[in-house]
């Protein structure tokens, strides 16, 4: 399995309408071939079990809400396939530039994971 992760800090003001960007997207992932494209809200981002918190390990200011979003692949080989049928999706273009418009892309932290065996 091979992952890429997304930590997204939106203003909440844009929530909505960020949320609306990443279903269409999440769909032109898939149809593209991504086993799934998944977008997560908070439910606790205090200090727990000894660990820090999204909160103090990440910059949230006032008004902005953390999301995080999970793209899955079957390995780094699929991956780069359907992230080059993505990227020649004309609609995914203009998605970014509405994503753009609604978070500052530059705090958006993001890595690309593979399974431990």
């Amino acid at each position: 399995m091979f992952v890429s992760i997304y930590i997204y800090r939106v203003p909440s003001q844009n929530v909505e309408a960020f949320l609306r960007v990443q279903r269409e997207a999440a769909e032109i992932y898939r149809r593209c071939g991504a086993i799934n494209d998944e977008t997560f809200a908070p439910v606790n981002l205090i200090a727990k079990y000894g660990c820090a918190g999204f909160t103090g390990a990440f910059d949230i200011r006032e008004g902005e809400e953390v999301f995080i979003g999970l793209s899955s692949f079957h390995d780094r080989m699929h991956h780069d396939t359907v992230m080059a049928q993505v990227d020649r999706d004309e609609r995914i273009s203009e998605l970014y530039e509405e994503v753009a418009s609604l978070l500052d892309v530059g705090r958006v932290v993001r890595g690309e994971f593979e399974r431990v065996e």
